[in-house]
């Protein structure tokens, strides 16, 4: 069967991750529907996606339409993007409706960041889970342009093949295929990183933490200003998820901190309420918050000579130097950075068979590290420390655990993500 995408259907374009979506689907010239609480929801929402692309004529491709109008206009449409808000409950509901008013053949998509694929359409009828697949791109998909494809257990190969080749070439997505575990791989992998971030955190301080962990150690945002952009609110849903549906050798870093469990019950979740970890005043002057007492004090910087010359480094182009000097230095502080690396890169590749599919490698968990977060992938830090056998001698030397798939590497250079250089800034 041939497939074609004359139309697409958004269920949930009034919302932030559903209207960017959908943009991308305008902006590719496929007309599409925006379906939504009400009509003033969708209006947000065609103005949000039109900031997103930063041109008017995307409203040409866009009707607008309330979860009222899925019965009239669904079958009208040849791929439906589901958007609606990450609860399973609400998600199986939006499809127990998709499933009675779509027209046979046409593909079905979730855009879920974590929930199971097989779970979301046990339900469902031969037709549906045929063409059903997880398709999950990252906010803001007009920024990031990573794409976790997970396909349902059921989907037919004509229908996998065109999904991929559809975002691929049509959406300029870079795909990277997952299996249906929680999270997937690349929130499974980096809010593991973030929650050890806040659990460390909680004893060295929050200022410490970021300036140690920051923009010169391989990602766009230090770890807790992160957790501040994405929310509480959402980390909390997001790790909670894994701590309770995971038990690999991780799992105690999924656990949520018990100051961060506070700061949600006081619904102090970060830049969407303008109050987190840390804030700003009216004169942008930036506090941070007392884990104590829950009260804002002025931020202290945190400066630390070897650091700024791992930035210098990093500044002049000397990237390999700037890896020497996070390898070699002998201050406790060198050695959280190391761990933290060092970490990030074992249970990267220990997630190898068990979140992506095993005859990948290392490359779909790079793709969604560097395209999804904007962070060095971990194999890219493989080849700066030296080849996979450097690494390993550094992981023994730490007493962290070596993954299989790492010591099947023989090659010093492994990473096939040209440029990653760019991933280390000097904030």
């Amino acid at each position: 069967m041939g497939y074609q995408i004359k139309k697409a259907a958004i269920i949930g374009g009034g919302g932030t991750m559903g209207s960017l979506c959908g943009g991308i689907f305008a902006s590719a010239g496929i007309p599409v529907i925006f379906f939504g609480l009400d009509n003033k929801e969708v209006e947000g929402g065609v103005e949000r996606a039109v900031r997103q692309v930063r041109s008017d004529t995307i409203r040409d491709h866009i009707e607008k339409k309330t979860f009222e109008d899925m019965k009239e206009f669904l079958k009208d449409c040849d791929w439906v993007f589901e958007a609606v808000k990450e609860d399973l409950s609400l998600k199986k509901s939006m499809f127990e409706k998709i499933d009675e008013y779509r027209k046979k053949g046409s593909i079905v998509s979730t855009v879920s960041s974590g929930l199971s694929i097989e779970n979301l359409a046990e339900e469902r009828s031969e037709d549906f889970q045929r063409h059903f697949a997880g398709v999950h791109f990252y906010n803001p998909p007009g920024v990031l342009l990573a794409n976790e494809i997970i396909y349902h257990k059921n989907a037919a190969e004509e229908v996998k093949n065109f999904i991929y080749e559809f975002c691929e070439k049509k959406l300029r997505r870079k795909n990277v295929i997952t299996n249906d575990t929680p999270a997937f791989a690349g929130n499974r992998i980096g809010f593991q990183f973030l929650n050890e971030a806040l659990i460390f955190a909680e004893t060295h301080g929050l200022e410490k933490t970021d300036y140690l962990l920051g923009a010169h150690t391989g990602r766009a945002m230090p770890p807790l200003a992160t957790v501040d952009l994405v929310g509480m609110d959402v980390h909390k849903a997001v790790v909670d998820n894994i701590y309770q549906l995971t038990n690999d050798r991780k799992h105690d870093t999924f656990k949520l901190p018990g100051f961060a469990q506070k700061m949600f019950e006081q619904n102090i979740l970060g830049r969407k309420t303008k109050s987190g970890l840390f804030k700003r005043d009216t004169e942008n002057k930036k506090f941070t918050l007392n884990l104590q007492n829950f009260k804002y004090e002025p931020h202290k910087k945190v400066k630390l000579d070897f650091v700024e010359k791992i930035k210098s480094f990093i500044r002049e182009a000397d990237y390999h130097l700037a890896a020497d000097a996070i390898k070699n230095n002998v201050s406790e502080e060198a050695k959280i950075i190391r761990y933290f690396i060092l970490n990030y890169i074992s249970y990267s590749f220990s997630l190898i068979g068990e979140a992506t599919p095993l005859e990948y490698g290392i490359d779909e968990i790079d793709k969604v590290m560097a395209h999804g977060f904007s962070w060095m992938p971990p194999s890219a830090w493989v080849d700066l420390f030296g080849g996979p056998k450097e690494v390993i001698a550094m992981m023994k030397n730490k007493n962290i655990d070596v993954p299989e798939t790492l010591t099947s590497y023989k090659e010093d250079k492994i990473c096939k993500i040209p440029s990653v250089t760019r991933y280390l800034i000097a904030k």
